[in-house]
C-alpha cells in the first residue's frame, strides 16, 4: 500500500509558553495600559493638533506667514543680480511749479530714462546717476550666461576669419509671420477635416424600426474614365447567357452542337408552369403546397396522354 503524502505543518519559531508570551505582551504595552496621566486629566496632544494649534495661534497674533510658490525652492535665498530701482517711482509736483514746467520736466526725465536704458542694452553696462551732484557713473554689466553660450556657437562656424554660410544668421530664410499663421491654420483645418472623413467612413446605416428594404442600393457612381463593362462584372448584365435564351425560346448552339427542340420543350413546359403557379387562386397558397398540385397536375397529364396512346395502339374489333 502506498504512503500518504505529508502534509508539511507551519512551523512555530517564536515563544511557547503562554505565561511568558503574556509576559511580552505586558512589557510591549506597559505605556498604554493602566498609564493614568501624571497631571490630573493632562493627555499629551498629538503632533498635527499641536501644528494646528501654532498655526491658529500665529494668525491670531497678526504674524506673517512666508510662502513658498511652486518652482522657488530650488531658487538660491540672496538674489545674485543687481536689484533694479525705479528711478522715478514718484514724480511730484513741486510747490509753486507750474503745470507746464511740471510736464516738462516729467517729458524730459523720461526721455533721458530712454535713452540711458538704450544705451546700456547696447554696451552692456549699467548707468550710475547720483540725484544730488548729477554725477553720472558707468558700471560694467556682469556677463549673461546664454549670451556667453551663443557666442561661442557662433565662434566655432567661424573659419579663417569668415562666417560659414550655414550657421549664419544672415542667410537663414526668414518667413512672414502672416504667412506662417495661414499655413499653420490650413494645416490644422485639414487635420480636422481628414478626422471627420475617417469617423464617416465607419458610421452605421441608422435603420428605423417597421422600415423595410426591398433590395441593396444601387452604385451610380463609377470611377474616372471607366465605363460600365469595364468595371466589375455585375450579375445579370450579360445578355449572351444560355439561361437566358433558353427561357426566351431560343436555340443555342454551344461549341458547335445544335440544343435539340426537347431540351427547350422541357424548359418552355417549366416556365409555362411556373407561369400557372401565380396564376389563380395558388398565387395566395404557400410555395410548397403550390409545387405538390403541380406535381400532381403533370402526373396526371402524363396518365392521361399514356392511356390515349395504348387506345390508338389497339387494333379496332370492327
Amino acid at each position: 500500500m502506498a504512503r500518504k503524502r505529508k502534509i508539511p505543518v507551519r512551523k512555530h519559531h517564536g515563544i511557547r509558553d503562554p505565561l511568558k508570551q503574556m509576559e511580552e505582551k505586558e512589557k510591549r504595552l506597559k505605556n498604554v495600559v493602566n498609564n493614568p496621566p501624571e497631571k490630573g486629566n493632562d493627555q499629551k496632544p498629538s503632533y498635527k493638533f499641536s501644528q494646528f494649534k501654532k498655526l491658529s495661534d500665529d494668525a491670531k497674533a497678526g504674524k506673517k506667514f512666508k510662502r513658498t510658490y511652486r518652482g522657488v525652492e530650488d531658487k538660491p535665498s540672496g538674489s545674485t543680480k543687481h536689484k533694479e530701482i525705479n528711478k522715478f517711482k514718484n514724480i511730484k509736483q513741486l510747490p509753486g511749479e507750474d503745470d507746464a514746467d511740471y510736464l516738462r520736466r516729467v517729458n524730459r526725465m523720461t526721455s533721458e530714462s530712454l535713452k540711458e536704458a538704450q544705451y546700456e542694452a547696447k554696451y552692456g553696462v549699467r548707468v550710475i546717476r547720483n540725484t544730488k551732484t548729477g554725477e553720472i557713473a558707468i558700471e560694467k554689466k556682469p556677463p549673461n550666461e546664454i549670451d556667453e553660450l551663443l557666442k561661442q556657437k557662433q565662434k566655432k562656424h567661424v573659419r579663417d576669419g569668415r562666417i560659414n554660410k550655414k550657421f549664419s544668421m544672415r542667410n537663414r530664410k526668414i518667413f512672414d509671420p502672416e504667412v506662417v499663421k495661414k499655413l499653420v491654420k490650413q494645416a490644422l483645418q485639414e487635420n480636422e477635416e481628414e478626422k471627420i472623413r475617417d469617423v464617416q467612413e465607419y458610421k452605421k446605416d441608422i435603420v428605423k424600426f417597421g422600415e423595410v428594404v426591398h433590395a441593396p442600393p444601387t452604385i451610380s457612381a463609377l470611377p474616372r474614365k471607366a465605363q460600365k463593362n469595364m468595371t466589375v462584372p455585375r450579375p445579370g448584365s450579360k445578355n449572351n447567357l444560355l439561361l437566358k435564351q433558353i427561357l426566351n425560346g431560343h436555340e443555342v448552339n454551344l461549341a458547335g452542337k445544335n440544343v435539340s427542340s426537347k431540351s427547350t420543350g422541357i424548359f418552355q413546359q417549366k416556365s409555362e408552369s411556373s407561369k400557372h403557379q401565380l396564376k389563380g387562386r395558388r398565387r395566395d397558397l404557400p410555395a410548397t403546397t403550390r409545387n405538390m398540385l403541380e406535381s400532381e397536375q403533370q402526373r396526371m397529364i402524363c396518365l392521361y396522354r399514356d392511356l390515349k396512346k395504348s387506345k390508338a395502339s389497339k387494333p379496332c374489333g370492327n
